[in-house]
């Protein structure tokens, strides 16, 4: 334990092979793709009948469909797998909070709720959705100065597939963050740090945890397939400067005010439910 700690306080980041089982990772997974068969299904992409022969191949072509034909439902699929009990069930997970605590975490919490990922080229408008250039993810979370994040790929991602990219030791240099984009605080490289990129290829059942200051950011997907993960963020109460600060917590939720969908529900609708 004392020579993992003593791994990660010098390089930033640590490499967890097989920390999950596949059978945990393949639940999230499954989960997350129902969510979007749901609305192939009502789309009229495929019928219920034939869901258990439906392959990855097409499963992805009807993703990229629904990003073309209505990218709200696509958008609103994504915003619903952040929710899934699967995932959140994944975030508090013994085994992490024990190597939250092996890491020097006293009194871990969670700094934003779980996100989970599914990036391709095909699916976004913009390259900051599929992938984000070198950046720190202390400048979103600004939270206690020893915060960790915890990256899990949900299938196996290569170099091919857009695997992370991070940049060793670079945490003790503190805050580079030069400017804000979609959220990401952005740090600009020097040639000889954009060098010094290792990329770092995980298996699903693996994880990778980082300093919040650690230096990071996305590979190149060049496959056809979207690159599924999710990543995990947490403080520490017990943190001296997170005290000072009060506590600082830099998210905002809230629903919005107006009817999304307008007249509905109506009392039909309700009875429907209840008798």
């Amino acid at each position: 334990m004392k020579e993992r700690l003593k791994e990660f306080k010098e390089n930033g980041y640590l490499i967890l092979d097989n920390f999950f089982s596949k059978q945990d990772i393949e639940v999230v997974l499954k989960d997350a793709k129902k969510v979007f068969l749901r609305q192939f299904i009502k789309m009229q992409y495929v019928s219920e009948s034939l869901l258990e022969d439906l392959s990855e191949e097409q499963f992805n072509n009807f993703l990229y469909r629904l990003f073309d034909e209505d990218l709200e439902c696509l958008a609103n699929c994504g915003k619903q797998s952040q929710h899934l009990i699967s995932l959140h069930s994944l975030s508090l997970n013994a085994k992490i909070v024990e190597l939250l605590i092996e890491m020097g975490l006293k009194a871990p919490t969670i700094s934003t709720r779980p996100v989970l990922y599914f990036n391709h080229p095909k699916l976004s408008k913009k390259k900051v959705f599929h992938k984000v250039d070198a950046h720190q993810d202390w400048r979103s979370m600004q939270g206690s100065l020893n915060s960790v994040v915890i990256w899990i790929p949900l299938i196996d991602i290569n170099k091919e597939l857009g695997a992370l990219e991070i940049l060793p030791k670079s945490h003790v240099n503190g805050l580079r963050t030069n400017h804000i984009e979609n959220g990401f605080g952005m740090v600009l490289l020097n040639e000889d740090e954009q060098e010094n990129l290792i990329s770092v290829e995980l298996n699903a059942g693996d994880a990778l945890i980082f300093s919040s200051f650690l230096i990071h950011q996305s590979g190149d997907n060049i496959t056809n397939k979207p690159r599924w993960s999710c990543h995990f963020r947490y403080n520490d109460l017990e943190d001296p400067s997170f005290i000072e600060r009060k506590f600082a917590h830099p998210y905002i939720y809230k629903p919005i005010d107006e009817l999304i969908t307008k007249d509905f529900p109506t009392i039909s609708d309700i009875l429907k439910i209840y008798k």
